[in-house]
C-alpha cells in the first residue's frame, strides 16, 4: 500500500478535483447569499454593497482559475507525470487573488471591530488594526514568493512564508472573533430583543472564525505533513470561499430595517380615525388624548455590528 507521502494520482489530481467540487458548491451558497443581501439590505452603506459586490467578482474569478488548473492537470495534461511537478500560472494567480480576499475580509472584520471599539472607547481596535497590518506584510511577501518558484519541490524554500502566512491568518481570525465578542457582550444591555440579536451575532463571529482559522490549520498541517501531495491545495481552494461566506452570512444575520411609513399610509391611519370620529362620537375612550400622542414606530436603527 503506497504511503501518503508519496504523490500518487489520488493525493495530487485526486484531492485538487476534490478541492475544486467543494469549491464550486461553496461558490453556490456565497452567490446565494449575495443575491439575499441585495435584496434585504438595499440601504445599507455603500462600504458594504461595494466590498460584497467585490468580493463576489473576485470569488468568481478565483474560481475560475482554479477550475483552470484542474482542467489542465487533468485533460489537457492527461498522463504527463512531468507536467504535475511544474506549478501553473493559474495556480499561482489563485494564491495572490486567495491573499486579497482573505485580507479584504479581515479588513472589513477589522472595521467593524473600530467601529465597537470607538462607542465603547477601548483600545482593541488598535490591535486588531496592528495584527491586519501585519497580515498584509505577510500576504505580499507570499505572493511574491509563489512566483519566484517553477516546480512543487522548490516550495521547500519558500516553505517558511506559507506557514507564516497560514499562521498569520488563523491569529487574525481569533483575534478579531475575540475582539467583536467583547464588544459586543459590553453592547448588552435591558432590551431583550436588542440582546437576542447581539447574542446571536456572537454566535456567527465565533462560528465564521472557527471555520475559517480551522481551514487555514488544514492547509498549514497538510503542508508540513505531506509536502508532495495536493492535499494542501485543496484545503486552500476552499479557504477563498470560506472567507466570503463568513462575511456574507455576518451582514445577513442583522435584521431587516423596517421600511418608514409612506405618505399615503399616514394619510390612511388618519382618515381611519377620522372615521371612526364619526361613526362613534360619544365614545371618547376610543380616542386618542390630545395630551398623550399616538406611539409612532420610527424605522428600525442600524447598529455598528
Amino acid at each position: 500500500m503506497p504511503s501518503l507521502h508519496a504523490p500518487t494520482i489520488d493525493n495530487t489530481v485526486g484531492a485538487a478535483y476534490l478541492g475544486v467540487v467543494g469549491s464550486a458548491f461553496l461558490y453556490g451558497v456565497t452567490t446565494l447569499q449575495m443575491y439575499w443581501y441585495y435584496h434585504q439590505f438595499d440601504r445599507d452603506p455603500w462600504l458594504h454593497k461595494y466590498s460584497v459586490a467585490i468580493l463576489w467578482v473576485l470569488d468568481t474569478f478565483h474560481l475560475a482559475i482554479t477550475v483552470h488548473a484542474v482542467y489542465v492537470y487533468t485533460i489537457t495534461g492527461f498522463g504527463n507525470v512531468e507536467g504535475l511537478q511544474h506549478i501553473l500560472w493559474s495556480i499561482k494567480l489563485q494564491v495572490s487573488i486567495n491573499v486579497v480576499v482573505v485580507l479584504m475580509v479581515q479588513s472589513l472584520y477589522a472595521y467593524r471591530v473600530w467601529i465597537l471599539g470607538g462607542y465603547h472607547g477601548g483600545v482593541l481596535g488598535y490591535l486588531v488594526a496592528a495584527v491586519v497590518a501585519a497580515g498584509f506584510a505577510i500576504g505580499i511577501i507570499i505572493a511574491y514568493q509563489i512566483y519566484t518558484v517553477d516546480k512543487y519541490k522548490e516550495l521547500d524554500a519558500v516553505g517558511w512564508a506559507i506557514n507564516a502566512s497560514l499562521a498569520t491568518s488563523t491569529a487574525i481570525d481569533f483575534v478579531i472573533a475575540g475582539a467583536m465578542c467583547f464588544y459586543l457582550r459590553k453592547s448588552k444591555g435591558s432590551e431583550t430583543r436588542l440582546n437576542s440579536r447581539i447574542s446571536r451575532m456572537m454566535q456567527y463571529t465565533l462560528s465564521s472564525g472557527l471555520f475559517t482559522s480551522a481551514c487555514s490549520l488544514s492547509a498549514m498541517f497538510s503542508y508540513i505533513l505531506l509536502p508532495e501531495t495536493f492535499i494542501f491545495l485543496a484545503v486552500e481552494f476552499l479557504l477563498t470561499k470560506l472567507y466570503v461566506g463568513s462575511f456574507f452570512a455576518m451582514l445577513n444575520a442583522r435584521e431587516r430595517p423596517r421600511e418608514p411609513k409612506t405618505s399615503d399610509e399616514e394619510n390612511s391611519v388618519g382618515m381611519s380615525q377620522l372615521r371612526l370620529q364619526f361613526r362613534a362620537p360619544s365614545d371618547h375612550s376610543s380616542l386618542p388624548s390630545p395630551a398623550q400622542p399616538t406611539p409612532y414606530s420610527a424605522p428600525g436603527k442600524v447598529y455598528p455590528w
